[in-house]
């Protein structure tokens, strides 16, 4: 297993593989256009990667990047290769691809009333096996979905988050991802 990264043109055609998988792994309400991901990757606000095992496709991942918090919107495996170690591999890659940066990503929140709980809590699980640690907030998303923000390598305020949110999708926030922040209890 040797995972490598390749940065990804808005015209790639790995999007091929990356379109199923992101309908698949990502609820409706969670998705973005894909038009705007490629927008602000075309506009170097943002990088879309796809993940191989030498020739083999694996999985994609989406950073926006700022200079003061990198933030992972979306990390995905193939289900046909999950569970055997590419999402910490992915991981890895991620927080050596960034190094020196505080990265950030969001979990759901585990809730005993979500149909999905066990998931949120081996999500989170999976995470902090993976140095991504709760930073001390929360949003609630459409849906009123609540997300943990999980950070490696440092503090994370939820001003940095909002701020980054509002700069990425501009004008567009409110349609596609109103957030609320607010403070662990």
């Amino acid at each position: 297993m040797n995972l490598r990264v390749k940065k990804l043109s808005s015209k790639s055609k790995d999007f091929k593989n990356i379109i199923p998988v992101y309908e698949k792994e990502f609820p409706k309400v969670e998705r973005i256009p894909l038009w705007i991901l490629k927008m602000r990757a075309k506009q170097n606000k943002a990088e879309f990667c796809s993940l191989y095992d030498e020739d083999k496709w694996i999985g994609f991942f989406y950073s926006i990047i700022t200079k003061d918090l990198v933030y992972v919107f979306f990390l995905a495996v193939d289900s046909k290769y999950q569970g055997n170690g590419y999402g910490s591999q992915a991981l890895d890659i991620i927080k050596k691809r960034y190094s020196g940066n505080l990265i950030g990503l969001s979990a759901e929140r585990p809730n005993d009333l979500a149909d999905n709980n066990s998931q949120r809590i081996k999500r989170q699980k999976f995470y902090n096996k993976n140095d991504f640690v709760k930073s001390g907030f929360y949003s609630v998303e459409k849906g009123n979905v609540s997300y943990d923000f999980l950070i490696n390598g440092g503090d994370a305020k939820p001003e940095q988050y909002g701020r980054l949110m509002k700069n990425f999708f501009k004008q567009r926030q409110k349609y596609y991802l109103p957030l609320k922040l607010e403070y662990e209890i």
